[in-house]
């Protein structure tokens, strides 16, 4: 018997993907490993093995669909799958949660003070889920980064599913390998970004198939480091054949895989220390003539975040503190061309930390639909500061805001209305009350105090005003003002329905 036929012997029954009744069958199941396709050091494969000729017969039987390569832009484009399943979002509820105490090793959460593997009370049976989300939480922390430095090391792969809905088109993707990644994907919001896809249903009719060598080239080329696999796992899933690298060509020389699992852990075991156990938190913006929109700010915050996760034990609830000048005697700055009481405190929040941990400062003029966690992933450790950078074009913006004060126009105009702070980097530590007190506002709005700043994709944040009213977002920042002002005119103010909905459930 061939090594062809013992694998057909396998499999209970064919789908033929030519046949519109086979795609209403599409699931994930674990099938059956074929074998290994050795990778050679200019990255061609062995098409004389029996692996690769298994997977060459399987693609021209059609017991697989259409595999094409797909990018971001591409999904973005398409409008046919929910952009809601691309994020980091729960992973990182967890993550918050934990990490001010613990790193990660696989499912083990590790005590940073003493070293010790301890979970987080109760049976095991109980943590194992927590430490599991945990650590996948800390993944993608690592993995955004080490993504937006090296590039992806392989596609994910993702299998289209039909959806539910009968008002429109709709699919939904099975992604497996590559969970977390797939969360990097949305959260990056690069559209270059690209993704192996098996498409039954040609939905991605605009980009043609790939040949089987086309296909398995995409895995052999290396992302970064010129580093290629030694070998391609492959796996029959009765719906898609699925591909993961292993070992690497270095320098000429065979190598293992270098151990990844390893440098999440020693990356949130960074993150963990310099938390040491002050959990991150949230300053707010707080100008006592604007009361209104600070309660409806912070009910926004907290419903989010219990409404994006249900489970206590896994949910990040941030302690909220106000910036409010009043309170803060070490701030002696006279008011004096500033839109509101907390335009330079707010550059005084690593101080107020004691320049420990992580805090981060909103503007009081913001409003949430969905949670800020996936935000704070876009601070390296190793920088002091992440912010949303916007690239408005400073000639269309408004030249009143806040009920008609004037919109003083600057370079990095709105860089510092989000802010994430690293407080114990040496360059938040020059955030002392003397500075923020007679530092110009060109030194510290424009960045001039640190150019160690990492970049907060924009997407999260619509800017009324500003943004293309079609934009998906976590929240919005009504920078021209709204009903918290009084008198105000607000009849071209867009996206008010998000603040009226927090609005009124406080009025209740």
């Amino acid at each position: 018997m061939t090594e062809i036929d013992h694998l057909i012997d396998f499999i209970p029954y064919r789908l033929d993907w030519t046949q519109e009744s086979a795609r209403g069958q599409i699931f994930y199941k674990s099938g059956h490993h074929i074998g290994e396709i050795p990778v050679n050091q200019d990255g061609s494969i062995d098409t004389e093995c029996n692996t690769y000729k298994v997977v060459k017969y399987l693609v021209e039987n059609v017991y697989v669909p259409n595999v094409k390569l797909v990018t971001w832009g591409d999904i973005k484009k398409g409008d046919f799958m929910p952009l809601s399943c691309f994020g980091l979002d729960y992973q990182a509820s967890s993550y918050l949660k934990y990490v001010p105490d613990y790193h990660t090793y696989g499912s083990s959460m590790m005590r940073v003070k003493t070293g010790t593997e301890e979970l987080t009370g109760g049976n095991q049976q109980e943590l194992d889920p927590i430490g599991s989300n945990f650590y996948h939480g800390c993944k993608g922390h690592w993995l955004l980064h080490d993504i937006q430095k090296n590039g992806l090391n392989q596609p994910i792969t993702i299998v289209l599913q039909r959806g539910g809905r009968e008002d429109k088109v709709e699919y939904n993707p099975h992604i497996h390998p590559g969970s977390v990644r797939q969360g990097v994907f949305g959260a990056t919001d690069n559209e270059d970004m690209t993704c192996i896809v098996w498409d039954a249903y040609n939905a991605f009719d605009w980009i043609e198939p790939l040949s089987i060598d086309d296909w398995l080239k995409c895995f052999t080329t290396p992302q970064f480091d010129n580093m290629r696999p030694t070998h391609l796992h492959v796996a029959y899933n009765y719906t898609s054949i699925e591909v993961q690298c292993s070992g690497e060509w270095t320098n000429g020389e065979s190598k293992p895989d270098r151990q990844w699992r390893e440098k999440v852990r020693d990356f949130s075991k960074q993150v963990s220390e310099i938390m040491n156990g002050k959990p991150l938190n949230i300053y707010l913006g707080y100008d006592s003539r604007h009361e209104d929109i600070t309660d409806v700010q912070i009910k926004s915050i907290k419903d989010s975040c219990e409404r994006s996760v249900r489970e206590e034990n896994c949910r990040f609830e941030p302690e909220i503190k106000l910036l409010d000048v009043s309170k803060i005697p070490e701030y002696t700055r006279e008011y004096a061309n500033q839109s509101t009481e907390f335009t330079y405190s707010r550059f005084l929040i690593p101080y107020l930390e004691n320049y420990e941990g992580f805090s981060i400062f909103i503007d009081n003029d913001f409003v949430w639909k969905n949670p800020f966690w996936e935000m704070f992933y876009f601070l390296h450790p190793d920088n002091a500061v992440a912010c949303v950078q916007y690239e408005y074009e400073l000639e269309k913006m408004s030249t009143t805001k806040m009920g008609g004060e004037k919109n003083v126009m600057y370079p990095k105009k709105l860089w510092s209305s989000f802010m994430v702070f690293n407080n114990a980097h040496e360059d938040c530590k020059k955030l002392t009350p003397e500075v923020v007190n007679t530092a110009s506002g060109q030194y510290l709005h424009q960045f001039e105090w640190t150019d160690k700043i990492d970049r907060i994709p924009d997407k999260y944040v619509f800017t009324e005003g500003m943004s293309d009213e079609n934009k998906r977002y976590h929240a919005v920042h009504y920078t021209r003002g709204g009903p918290w002002i009084k008198d105000m005119d607000c009849s071209d103010i867009s996206q008010l329905d998000l603040y009226k909905k927090y609005k009124n459930a406080l009025d209740k």
